[in-house]
């Protein structure tokens, strides 16, 4: 179960479970912290409340936002959650809960268990990078940037290049091509081989026009990488020119 330690801190998602439905509230354990928060009924819904229990009940779960932390108590509200935000929190906590199975095995790689895993490493990079998940991508594509033993930032990043599907993404362009010497279809020919083996995928629409396609892991420096094949073309004895599609 994916755990944070301390207190929520003030306008937090939390994930939430009801334990007991009171006439005018209702206590939740938050899954992560292990600690009740309470939802009094005008927290409950936007509209007007006439019973409660026909809003929440037992053991329902969610997605709350925490609006108070005082003296150890904490109260949620259901009401000032959206659609979008409760969906994306999910989102969020699943692949917290699938970090969670990594941290694990790379535990028991170093021969140690999910709860001293936490305490070494996994606090760490919920507290540094926002969850365990975006720390395993940290390891993954930054080690360098982790202040924690080399031997797991070696294990994490192994793992989660294994585990974590990382989004691809396209840049295309129109390209146009011309030259009026006498060997220019060959000139043509070259220009685009030498593209291709850069990682253009090229596709002919109609002479002089070219479809050209680049794919990568990375949008900021792919994107420099696929201008600066587009301009290397430009660089020589034929008439280039190029058109990037959004």
């Amino acid at each position: 179960m994916v755990r944070k330690r301390g207190f929520p801190s003030l306008g937090e998602l939390v994930i939430y479970k009801i334990n007991k439905v009171n006439p005018n509230s209702a206590f939740a354990i938050l899954e992560e912290y292990k600690k009740e928060g309470m939802i009094h009924i005008s927290e409950i819904s936007s509209g007007w409340v006439r019973d409660i229990r026909n809003h929440i009940k037992a053991g329902q779960t969610g997605v709350a936002k925490v609006i108070r932390v005082e003296g150890g108590h904490i109260s949620l509200s259901l009401k000032r959650v959206d659609k979008r935000q409760e969906n994306e929190r999910m989102r969020e906590y699943r692949l917290d809960q699938k970090a969670e199975k990594m941290l694990e095995l790379v535990a028991k790689k170093f021969g140690k268990g999910i709860d001293e895993a936490y305490s070494l490493v996994g606090f760490y990079l919920q507290e540094n990078f926002g969850s365990l998940h975006k720390g395993f991508e940290m390891a993954m594509k930054k080690p360098d940037q982790l202040e924690i033993p080399a031997q797991w930032v070696e294990a994490m990043g192994d793992i989660a290049k294994k585990s974590i599907e990382q989004k691809e993404f396209i840049f295309k362009a129109r390209l146009l091509i011309k030259s009026y010497k006498g060997n220019g279809i060959n000139i043509i020919k070259e220009l685009l081989r030498k593209a291709a083996k850069d990682g253009l995928e090229i596709k002919y629409i109609a002479a002089p026009e070219y479809m050209v396609v680049y794919k990568t892991k990375e949008a900021k420096k792919g994107k420099r990488e696929f201008l600066s094949v587009l301009d290397n073309i430009k660089a020589t004895d034929a008439e280039v020119s190029y058109k990037v599609l959004r």
